[in-house]
């Protein structure tokens, strides 16, 4: 066996790091391969295989924090984003009424456009998600199944 040596270690800027795990989530929700996003980002990045691996790790790690934020949270990271499209000068009137739109939807006022969530539907957090069995899972999905093909009528 030869010995190659050493590769000189050169350290990614964090904008570039940020950059290179804001891509990958994009991939991942596109529904890409690990294989495909190694194949990617190595080529893309001059970097090993190994080190796109940790960089799917973390991006794969903040995905999951954003999805378990708490409900109360998210709707304030949405209410204040869309109160940043309003007050923008660059943003245009159909911007700033389709924002005041989902303003009036998070906080309940336009109650007659969407139809409010079943109290059961709800409390499926993914907390709760994650501590079903498989039948449970199951009936659960049957359920939401059901009640959106009932329901389609009336979104409509």
């Amino acid at each position: 066996m030869t010995d190659s040596p050493p590769k000189t270690r050169v350290r990614t800027s964090r904008q570039r790091s940020e950059q290179i795990v804001r891509l990958i989530k994009k991939m991942i929700g596109r529904g890409s391969l690990v294989t495909e996003i190694k194949t990617a980002i190595a080529g893309e990045f001059q970097l090993s295989r190994r080190s796109v691996e940790r960089y799917i790790t973390r991006a794969r790690s903040e995905m999951l924090n954003e999805v378990e934020q708490s409900l109360e949270h998210h709707r304030a990271d949405s209410f204040y984003f869309y109160r940043s499209v309003i007050d923008s000068p660059k943003a245009t009137e159909r911007d700033r009424l389709r924002a005041r739109e989902r303003i009036d939807r998070l906080l309940g006022l336009d109650t007659k456009a969407v139809p409010r969530k079943k109290a059961w539907l709800r409390k499926l957090t993914p907390e709760v998600i994650r501590n079903m069995s498989r039948e449970e899972l199951e009936s659960t999905r049957q359920r939401v199944i059901r009640e959106r093909e009932q329901s389609q009528g009336e979104y409509y």
